[in-house]
């Protein structure tokens, strides 16, 4: 799968600092292990608050993705975020890393999209479908001054495009394997008039990212019962 930059961070121009409270937060060009990364300065004046790395980012966002970064620093516990703000600015998507201490060596950190979750705003959740910025916080845990570098930000399209190759030691008559995945409510994969153990085998062809499965045991007064479409991949 091919990464692309997020941001090639060759111009900091566009990444606004934004801080709470008394805390300070100073953004300047750095190197990262591949390129050109951004150093975050910040002070929390012994106290709480956060500081935020703020870019506005348009582009469509794929159905599956991985969204990686490098980091390294000399810092207190804190709690790192990871946010995506939707082009509205009000309805915000995160992963979120408690007390988390960056090493002085650099390391990298992916984040699935399935580990990204709805945060807050009036959508009330769903997935990011449209990006329009993204957001580096530092939220305090410690109250204490710190550096972070953040290079080689990316994003990797995951999304599944092929058709899964589908085999079943036996099936209802009229319909194939392939009908246990075609979400469709009429149709039926395995009759119980089928006696003993069966094996439904569904090959991806490459590495898939999917939550679960599920499989719908439906009853039917027209029909024996069987097992309808699966669902949830």
């Amino acid at each position: 799968m091919h990464a692309e930059p997020l941001d090639t961070l060759e111009d900091l121009s566009g990444w606004m600092p934004v801080a709470s409270g008394l805390a300070e937060l100073t953004i300047t060009p750095d190197r990262g292990p591949d390129g050109p990364a951004m150093r975050l300065d910040f002070d929390f004046k012994g106290g709480g608050g956060f500081v935020v790395a703020r870019k506005p980012l348009s582009r469509p966002m794929p159905e599956t993705y991985i969204v990686s970064f490098a980091i390294r620093g000399q810092a207190p516990p804190n709690r790192l975020e990871l946010k995506l703000v939707d082009p509205s600015g009000k309805n915000v998507w995160w992963r979120h890393w408690e007390g988390f201490e960056p090493t002085t060596e650099w390391q990298t950190i992916r984040v699935p999209s399935i580990e990204i979750e709805f945060a807050y705003g009036p959508a009330g959740g769903g997935v990011l479908t449209e990006l329009g910025a993204l957001e580096l916080v530092i939220a305090a845990q410690s109250g204490w001054a710190g550096t972070v570098a953040i290079g080689d930000l990316r994003i990797e399209d995951r999304t599944y495009r092929r058709t899964p190759a589908i085999t079943a030691t036996s099936a209802r008559d009229g319909f194939p394997p392939s009908a246990a995945l075609d979400h469709a409510p009429q149709t039926c994969w395995l009759s119980e008039r089928a006696a003993g153990a069966h094996r439904l085998t569904i090959d991806f062809l490459e590495e898939r990212e999917y939550g679960g499965l599920v499989v719908r045991w439906a009853p039917d007064d027209a029909r024996p019962r069987c097992v309808r479409s699966a669902g949830g991949l």
